[in-house]
């Protein structure tokens, strides 16, 4: 039986998803295995010429000379992004009634000041959770849809490599197998150890400048 030819797909993103001056970005590389060995010699060797122990948004921005140097590559990219400013928290009870609802459960003895920090925690605990389960969601949903009308997942093998997310790995794996199933390939690389991570955090911070409300961000 002929093997599949294999397609990496490499996320990052760019950005806050609870800063209402800021925009989240999320880009996603496809690319085939032969494709993806030529761009990690580039990335390597772009950090070489600049210095770097490894490519971002941030240090190649600084340094647009290089942006031409990815050219001869073939990848496709999609985007998705989030508006911070847009999300409606009051609309889930469990948001909306938090002050009301803490109120109702017993602390025990600790102090005013760490009762206040647990509190905070809670509730940042409760919209990252929110956010992945709803917002995230759709950026996993929306991109694999879009990936897989061009690259069918029944004739390709395609493989998720994504930068440690800002909320649970097991959690964003369980969104996206929820979403195509629990045989889908996904690691998350920190990305000095892959090249195409960097690649991905380089474009979705080069969409975040090019949307941002706020340049100075």
């Amino acid at each position: 039986m002929e093997s599949k030819i294999k397609f990496f797909i490499f996320s990052d993103e760019s950005g806050s998803w609870h800063d209402e001056r800021d925009i989240y970005v999320r880009s996603w590389i496809v690319i085939t295995e032969k494709e993806s060995n030529k761009l990690a010699n580039k990335v390597d060797e772009v950090a070489s010429f600049i210095g770097a122990n490894e490519l971002s948004w941030k240090i190649l921005s600084g340094n647009e000379n290089y942006f031409s140097y990815f050219n001869d590559l073939s990848f496709r990219v999609f985007i998705t992004v989030s508006s911070p400013k847009d999300i409606d928290w009051d609309k889930y009870m469990i948001t909306r009634e938090f002050d009301s609802s803490i109120e109702n459960f017993n602390f025990g003895e600790i102090s005013d000041d760490l009762r206040d920090y647990v509190k905070e925690r809670i509730f940042k605990d409760i919209k990252n959770a929110l956010f992945l389960h709803f917002y995230e969601k759709y950026h996993i949903e929306n991109a694999k849809k879009g990936i897989e009308r061009v690259i069918k997942s029944t004739e390709y093998d395609l493989i998720y490599r994504v930068d440690p997310p800002q909320m649970s790995k097991d959690g964003w794996k369980k969104v996206l197998h929820s979403i195509g199933g629990a045989n889908i390939n996904i690691e998350f690389p920190k990305s000095s150890r892959s090249r195409g991570i960097q690649f991905a955090d380089m474009i979705a911070g080069c969409l975040r400048s090019m949307l941002s409300i706020d340049p100075t961000l």
